[in-house]
């Protein structure tokens, strides 16, 4: 590991990024939509999802509305704000249901360019391919960094490495540390109630052509041509959430990202992990994360004895590829503050489906005599299951999770986005207590979200403290929680009080490709240790890529608390091969951009 050379930083201060929430203020959002221009004239935007980027270059995160609708955050012309302005023509193409968008610098220019997997069932009777014309499978245009995208306008590099298929996640960062973007695609079942068999991911790895432009590599997959097995579950599995992280630390040769593949259909998950060899191994049994310890497959016993009159419930108890989580999203932070990357899982599980269903839970990083694993804590616990034993058909519908400090006390908070099911499914906040345990306090707080669909966390109006962007499904609510309600993207405002004891840096960092660090600094770690209520505290983040179900897009923004003196020490691993670290002190509270430079690359 060596120190670079030179650094540099750039400032931008804002007035009210100086102060955060105070320890005794209560936590509080409040529902600002249609206030900042996020609303139709004759009404809400439906929209299922929303990713949060800065796609103008400014600083302030801009949205992507239901996959194709570009809003630029600005400051309002009578300088009471920010404001949301609709990009008219963007370049995006027409996607179907189930395709997937995200957005990341591929190119290395600074300006973020669109990513676009294409959801192809080709073995369902009803399929129709994507419109001439238009992206027919993994494909990129490029970002001309005013909301629009390709050049000329609509124009797209397919990535013919691509297998392609039913796409169902994507993720974006430099697996080989090259300085350079690669790309995921996980696929869900090859041929949905038919067979169990899933298609292999899309690794791709970024290169530079013979021509001198950008191509991608497809990795040969250790799933590739290998059959379902349903006593080692071996092949391919339906994957709904892709995230690229170091979860493993100094536990993984040369410090390589990790690839996190979250399988639905009760699956274990999957946690490829590049080996000394230069071989992708799954890892998840050996370290925690494929599924909880709980794996019988038993079906309770009122099911069992609803099925002697009523043949639907009669249900064989599930084999052990089948005893595990439909799990959906992953959120990465230190929740416990060791400095070491612990793991959400969103999940959904039904009251039918028995113990063996893994539930949303929090796995906290544990290292032992025989390596890292990831464990419960009963303190982090989200359980949620009915108390009263009569409630038995139940469902948690837990898609979309996210670790965040909402209150800036120096301790990470949970949230999770539940939705597809009648019985009260929304999006929830548990805080974090001084003693680490996790409180529900959504009640409490200023949000009332059922359907919650895909969330964005961004700071859109630079006050450092992370605001909640989210889209909105009805899917399966019955008809009386449906009256007089439209599925509507919502922005909540963190409106929790500030206090001068309480202030906020917020840091972005800026990679350099040429010298081995990707542009947006995707996989940097940051370590900030700061005095805060009269304890040296020190938080760590990374910055994750695009990435999750369905590409779960999160601002690339870091935020930390502050008391009232400057940050002691500011320490950054940078994500390139050689491990490059820069460490500042007496940083002050404010919004701060760190620019890679080193003369040797690091």
């Amino acid at each position: 590991m060596h120190c670079c050379q030179r650094f540099a930083v750039s400032i931008c201060a804002l007035a009210s990024a100086f102060a955060c929430a105070a320890a005794q203020a209560q936590l509080r959002f409040v529902d600002v939509t249609a206030s900042v221009g996020l609303e139709d004239s004759d009404g809400p935007i439906g929209a299922g999802h929303v990713a949060a980027v800065d796609l103008d270059g400014d600083g302030f995160d801009d949205l992507v509305v239901g996959r194709s609708r570009v809003f630029l955050n600005r400051p309002a012309e009578d300088g009471s704000g920010r404001v949301f302005v609709e990009v008219v023509q963007t370049g995006l193409p027409e996607l179907g249901r189930g395709d997937l968008i995200v957005f990341a610098d591929v190119d290395g220019d600074g300006i973020p360019d669109a990513i676009l997997a294409r959801y192809l069932d080709v073995h369902n009777e009803r399929f129709e391919p994507p419109a001439e014309g238009t992206p027919q499978r993994v494909a990129w245009l490029k970002g001309n960094g005013d909301g629009t995208f390709g050049s000329p306008l609509g124009s797209f590099h397919e990535i013919e490495a691509a297998r392609g298929g039913t796409a169902c996640a994507i993720a974006v960062g430099d697996l080989d540390l090259d300085g350079r973007l690669d790309i995921v695609v996980g696929h869900w079942y090859e041929h949905y109630g038919r067979s169990f068999a899933g298609l292999p991911s899309d690794v791709l790895l970024q290169r530079v052509g013979d021509d001198g432009g950008i191509t991608f590599e497809r990795v040969a997959w250790p799933t590739d041509g290998v059959e379902f097995d349903p006593e080692t579950d071996a092949g391919g599995r339906p994957t709904y959430g892709v995230v690229i992280a170091d979860l493993l630390g100094d536990a993984a040769p040369g410090n390589h990202p990790q690839i996190l593949e979250l399988n639905y259909g009760r699956r274990w998950n999957r946690h490829w992990m590049l080996d000394s060899g230069g071989e992708w191994r799954d890892v998840a049994p050996e370290v925690g994360l494929d599924g909880d310890e709980i794996r019988h497959g038993r079906h309770p016993e009122w099911l069992k004895e609803r099925a002697k009159t009523d043949p639907r419930f009669d249900r064989s108890d599930e084999r052990p590829f089948r005893a595990n989580g439909n799990t959906f999203d992953a959120a990465i932070g230190d929740i416990t503050g060791d400095g070491r990357f612990d793991v959400l899982l969103t999940e959904i599980t039904h009251g039918w489906a028995g113990e063996s269903s893994d539930p949303t839970r929090v796995l906290v990083r544990t290292d032992t005599d025989a390596g890292p694993r990831f464990v419960e804590r009963d303190s982090l616990s989200l359980d949620r299951s009915p108390r009263d034993p009569t409630i038995q058909s139940w469902n948690q519908g837990d898609i979309y999770g996210a670790l965040a400090d909402f209150d800036l006390d120096g301790r990470l908070d949970v949230m999770v986005c539940s939705s597809d099911y009648p019985d009260n499914q929304r999006l929830r906040i548990w805080r974090q207590q001084d003693d680490g345990s996790l409180v529900d306090v959504t009640s409490w707080i200023g949000i009332d979200h059922i359907g919650a669909g895909q969330p964005a966390l961004l700071d859109f109006d630079g006050s450092g403290r992370p605001d909640i962007a989210v889209g909105q499904s009805f899917n399966r609510l019955n008809a009386a929680q449906r009256a007089g309600r439209t599925p509507r993207l919502r922005l909540f405002q963190n409106a929790t009080p500030q206090s001068a004891d309480r202030r906020a840096l917020s840091l972005r960092l800026e990679g350099d490709p040429g010298r081995g660090v990707n542009r947006p600094a995707i996989g940097a770690v940051v370590r900030v240790t700061a005095e805060i209520d009269g304890r040296s505290v020190t938080q760590t983040r990374m910055v994750v890529g695009p990435g999750g179900h369905q590409g779960k897009q999160q601002s690339l923004e870091l935020h930390f608390a502050l008391g009232p003196d400057p940050a002691e020490r500011v320490e950054i691993r940078w994500p390139d091969a050689s491990g490059s670290v820069t460490v500042l002190t007496g940083v002050d509270a404010g919004r701060h951009t760190v620019r890679f430079e080193s003369d040797e690359g690091g």
